[in-house]
């Protein structure tokens, strides 16, 4: 088990609750997707957590057949009681995964800054590529890094900010910064653009950006 799955297993029981404190626009994130996802029948969430991003496409599609995939076996029993025994739950990673099957759409928040080097984040959006149908799509949502370290260094003072409206500032700047310091590998926006498009990808767009948060949409 490694330790960033060890990590969202000691999370897992108040996820839903802190993931909108620290992060800008979640629920204008998890609102906005299934309006590009559409009347897709086969969906696979990367990284399912407990369960919001399949939640919310399944109330606008209560027939949609999704595979959720997560390291963290804690995350897949909480999304398995949102969602029900009828859905296909994968106790694993993007990198590990074994898709039998190909896909209307894939989906991960707040997953790939885990990848913890650009050729696993570039062999993880191949198989993402190769796990859809054609025309299928692709959304991610993630944390990316300031093109300049003049940006970089706005975002954070604005995230920072952003979070001081709901936690104390001892576990801001003691737990969730050098969590993030530590743990995450974002990429700079145009950067992940152009692996995604190197990948193989027709188009790829930012449907909704806050900060260093954004939302990618990649079409095969």
């Amino acid at each position: 088990m490694t330790n960033v799955t060890k990590s969202y297993d000691r999370q897992a029981e108040n996820y839903d609750e802190f993931i909108k404190k620290l992060v800008p626009d979640y629920e204008v994130f998890q609102n906005l997707l299934p309006n590009f996802i559409g009347a897709a029948a086969k969906v696979l969430d990367i990284g399912c957590g407990t369960g919001n991003t399949a939640l919310k496409l399944r109330q606008q599609n209560p027939s949609l057949q999704l595979t959720c995939l997560d390291t963290s076996p804690q995350m897949l029993e909480i999304a398995r009681n949102k969602l029900g025994n009828q859905h296909n739950y994968v106790e694993t990673s993007i990198e590990k995964f074994d898709p039998q099957e190909q896909f209307d759409a894939i989906t991960s928040v707040m997953v790939m800054h885990n990848i913890q080097t650009t050729a696993d984040r570039l062999g993880a959006y191949r198989k993402i590529y190769g796990a859809l149908k054609p025309g299928g799509q692709y959304l991610s949502v993630d944390i990316f890094k300031g093109e300049s370290d003049r940006l970089q260094d706005v975002y954070m003072m604005l995230w920072r900010q952003f979070m001081l409206q709901s936690l104390l500032e001892s576990e801001i700047d003691e737990k969730w910064l050098p969590l993030h310091r530590e743990k995450d590998k974002p990429l700079k926006l145009f950067d992940q653009i152009e692996i995604l498009n190197k990948t193989g990808f027709k188009t790829v767009d930012i449907a909704h950006k806050r900060f260093q948060f954004a939302m990618l949409i990649a079409q095969k």
